[in-house]
């Protein structure tokens, strides 16, 4: 693949450091295309239709996140396979990180990605212990 599509899947994660931290569920969103499937640990999927509702859905995760301590987070471990040209699966290892950088909980997701106008967006991620 084209160093621009590797560099769009980071660029991808980095953004969502961005969004994370703004602590706004819409700004979170933003970095996925409709329909989007959430696969969590265990047996739970759900299915989101819109910006808005997906948007709604990480509002709650953020507050219960911030609640929790967490102001930041960061990934490691980027591994990307690509599907075709146009699309990849991408994993990483995500810390959610108190105000000192000390990392109150930790998982690994994996999402699939299509590139649309030169920007990566996620339409189905798993959540992987």
């Amino acid at each position: 693949m084209t160093d621009n599509k590797h560099q769009l899947v980071q660029a991808y994660f980095e953004d969502f450091i961005d969004a994370f931290a703004s602590f706004d569920g819409q700004r979170v969103a933003a970095k996925f295309s409709f329909p989007y499937m959430a696969q969590s640990t265990g047996d739970e999927r759900r299915v989101f239709h819109n910006e808005r509702e997906l948007g709604d859905y990480f509002q709650r995760y953020l507050d219960e996140y911030r609640q929790q301590g967490c102001r930041q987070c960061r990934f490691s471990n980027l591994t990307v396979a690509w599907i075709g040209t146009d699309c990849a699966t991408a994993s990483v290892d995500w810390m959610l990180t108190d105000e000192h950088g000390q990392v109150v909980m930790s998982w690994s997701e994996s999402y699939t990605l299509l590139f649309k106008e030169d920007r990566a967006l996620a339409f189905v991620s798993v959540d992987h212990p």
